[in-house]
């Protein structure tokens, strides 16, 4: 307490600077910041060395910065920032003058030597800080969406593209000037794309990238695997081995197409009215007709189509949509096959029709069924 009181004797906002350090901390450590936020965390750290001290006082700085982009290492990030914003850069003399003026130049130990390791790891989290803004945001066209469960979003992207997104789904958009980026983390998206021949329009997800001009399509990655559905025109898909990242286009001469977006291999046009699924364990890619396209899309209706699926997948996509869920008490159910049309939101009903089908016996209450095998005669 005495340590405090003397630092807000010498600096009248010491204690607002430590509550919101000790804020911008738990933010970073409870949740995942939007762009906005990040934004101005990094316009908080390099406000003041003194920002960036309190908060090193807080946090271990390798475990506050592991956001940054995994395909740029620390140097290049520096450097980045030095090109981009030399003005916001605070150089190491700067903020080793909050140093106080009693402490000895001398000594490498005690408190002087704190200070001047302190103000190293401050200037170099400010130049990082800021670097990792300005190369994910340079154009302020970074956001992520998701939903959650029941919950279904439609928007419009800067370009006029629409993105449907839905329930338990995550995406992140980065638009730059040479594409428009898509990374649908996890989950089922509806795209919309407006036509851009010079800027192609991608969507990225571990095992793949779909590009498309002009066209409506629908993408599915639930879990490793990825699903694409033709809507309206056509689309390419290259498989990938490696998760794709987000990455700064490289130059002309360099003959780059498809800049850190792992292994690449054959392109596979994929027209209106067929599905692609994109296995990720060998990136190989199965081509198929389906007779109504629009079967994949009708879960924006909140119907779910089924032929021949198992009763776990089939479960499992009942409870993307309700918060009391289904569960399956024995083993044995889940490869149960179940083909028909359901409301997502009336498990009730999908219930007694398995009832009806002698596929389960259902076990309704008030915050869950249960699904159980048919009593044997």
């Amino acid at each position: 307490m005495k340590d405090k009181q003397h630092y807000n004797a010498r600096y009248p906002y010491g204690a607002r600077i430590i509550d919101e350090a000790a804020d911008w901390f738990t933010r970073l450590q409870d949740t995942e910041l939007s762009c906005e936020d990040r934004e101005a965390f990094a316009d908080w750290l390099s406000a003041s060395p003194e920002h960036v001290r309190e908060y090193l006082t807080l946090a271990n700085l390798h475990a506050d910065i592991g956001e940054l982009p995994p395909t740029r290492s620390v140097e290049d990030l520096v450097e980045l920032a030095g090109q981009g914003h030399p003005e916001n850069v605070i150089s190491l003399n700067a903020v080793e003058r909050v140093a106080k003026p009693d402490d000895s130049p001398a000594s490498g130990t005690g408190r002087a030597g704190r200070v001047k390791r302190i103000a190293a790891l401050a200037a170099g989290l400010v130049v990082i800080a800021l670097a990792c803004v300005w190369w994910l945001y340079p154009h302020a066209n970074v956001a992520t969406y998701t939903t959650s469960i029941g919950e279904q979003k439609s928007f419009p992207l800067s370009d006029g593209s629409i993105v449907t997104l839905n329930a338990v789904s995550k995406l992140r958009i980065h638009y730059t000037e040479q594409y428009r980026d898509v990374q649908l983390l996890s989950g089922e998206a509806l795209f919309a794309v407006a036509k851009n021949k010079l800027r192609p329009f991608r969507v990225l997800t571990n095992d793949s990238v779909i590009q498309a001009v002009g066209t409506q399509f629908n993408v599915n990655h639930r879990y490793a695997d990825t699903t694409v559905t033709v809507v309206e025109g056509t689309v390419e898909i290259r498989p990938v081995v490696s998760q794709p990242q987000f990455t700064r286009p490289a130059p002309a001469s360099e003959g780059s197409s498809g800049e850190g977006l792992g292994a690449r291999s054959s392109i596979i046009r994929v027209t209106k009215g067929q599905r692609a699924h994109v296995d990720a364990q060998d990136a190989a890619i199965t081509v198929s007709t389906v007779v109504d396209a629009t079967v994949d899309t009708a879960w924006r209706e909140r119907h779910l189509t089924f032929e021949s699926r198992p009763l776990g997948e089939v479960v499992a996509e009942f409870n993307l949509y309700n918060e009391h869920p289904i569960e399956i008490r024995d083993a044995g159910l889940n490869s149960t096959q179940v083909s028909g049309s359901f409301n997502a939101n009336d498990p009730q009903s999908f219930a007694l029709f398995l009832e009806a089908a002698k596929l389960a016996k259902p076990k309704i209450e008030s915050d869950k069924i249960l699904l159980m095998p048919m009593a044997t005669p």
